[in-house]
């Protein structure tokens, strides 16, 4: 038996094929490109991450070194206003010794010389 042409049974019918797109071989450079915004990203965060450390330790060393020179600071001042004070002690001495119109006074202080014309007077009850 034999089939005629009108009798043959219809082909079976796939689905209507969509036109296949060739993927594009894709580069190491295409692929790089992709996800350079990700480095890029990564590398800031990471930069200013490794800085942040950075400036942290440099600060943790030089709070103590701070301190240290605040110490000394407040110990220069003390013996600035002790030698101010000691120089302004001086000085009154040095202008006192050294006027003339205080000249016997100080004579009379230190050895205790009177003038001809002073009386001692002793107070009694």
């Amino acid at each position: 038996m034999s089939l005629s042409p009108s009798r043959r049974p219809p082909p079976i019918s796939s689905p209507p094929r969509k036109p296949v797109r060739r993927q594009r071989r894709t580069t190491p450079l295409r692929r790089l490109a992709r996800h350079t915004p990700t480095f890029e990203v990564s590398a800031r965060l990471g930069m200013n991450l490794f800085l942040t450390l950075v400036a942290a330790v440099s600060l943790g060393r030089l709070v103590p070194h701070l301190q240290a020179q605040v110490e000394q600071l407040e110990v220069a001042r003390a013996s600035l206003a002790e030698a101010e004070a000691a120089n302004t002690r001086l000085r009154s001495d040095f202008d006192r010794y050294f006027d003339p119109a205080q000249a016997g006074r100080i004579i009379q202080e230190q050895t205790g010389y009177r003038s001809r014309s002073e009386r001692q007077i002793v107070w009694t009850d």
